[in-house]
């Protein structure tokens, strides 16, 4: 039987059977190749490894957050007049009677 070549390389492939999966390496660049149906079989052996296993332990509760103090979001907190200066009006000046 004539040995593989590499599509990649161009050197000889050699064939390793594990699991009955048969898998081909490059001799030069350490490409893995599958033949047809050899995806799904790892794929298969990989859902029934990791079937058999136990599920990983739930991960640990989030620390608890220090409660938020309400006071804070209250405007009177702050004095009341952080926000009413972006809403205050320009005075009228006696000009602007003029110009109406």
């Amino acid at each position: 039987m004539n040995p593989l070549v590499c599509p990649k390389c161009g050197s000889d492939m050699r064939a390793y059977e594990r699991n009955g999966v048969t898998i081909d390496q490059c001799t030069g660049c350490r490409g893995i190749f599958l033949d047809r149906g050899e995806l799904e079989k790892l794929t298969d052996a990989e859902a029934s490894y990791y079937g058999s296993r136990q599920a990983p332990p739930a991960p640990a509760p989030a620390p608890a957050r220090y409660p938020e103090d309400d006071r804070y979001r209250d405007d009177r907190y702050r004095g009341g007049d952080r926000d009413d200066y972006y809403k205050k009006k320009k005075k009228r000046s006696f000009l602007d009677d003029l110009f109406d």
